[in-house]
């Protein structure tokens, strides 16, 4: 199975244990590995075939910006399930990255990777 890769999306969202950190919005970054096949959009060398970039990342940015979450790892799921729905992929592989997270404690980010596949 072909590969798509999108690295370290930032994106501003309202995610935290407590209504104070939920309160205003933190800078998280999504990377996303998204498995299709990638053969027919190579052939005919056409963006029409091609699953667009741009459009993936702004089904990204609606979900982790269109409410308040308490955690990463329902951020991560609900973007897999957009994205499964939205795009002609078999499977995704999401990482949600929180630099704010443990960065008292000197750690770059904090993050969570789930993979979900479109047949269950």
């Amino acid at each position: 199975m072909d590969k798509l890769l999108i690295p370290d999306i930032p994106l501003q969202a309202r995610v935290g244990c407590t209504e104070q950190e939920r309160s205003h919005p933190q800078t998280i970054h999504v990377d996303l590995e998204l498995s299709c096949c990638l053969k027919h959009a190579a052939r005919v060398d056409s963006i029409a075939e091609a699953i667009d970039y741009v459009a993936v990342k702004m089904a990204v940015a609606e979900v982790a910006t269109c409410k308040k979450y308490h955690l990463i790892e329902t951020i991560a799921a609900a973007i897999a399930a957009s994205l499964l729905e939205q795009f002609s992929i078999e499977s995704v592989r999401v990482r949600v990255k929180k630099p704010s997270a443990l960065a008292e404690h000197g750690v770059p980010w904090a993050g969570v990777e789930i993979v979900r596949n479109r047949s269950g």
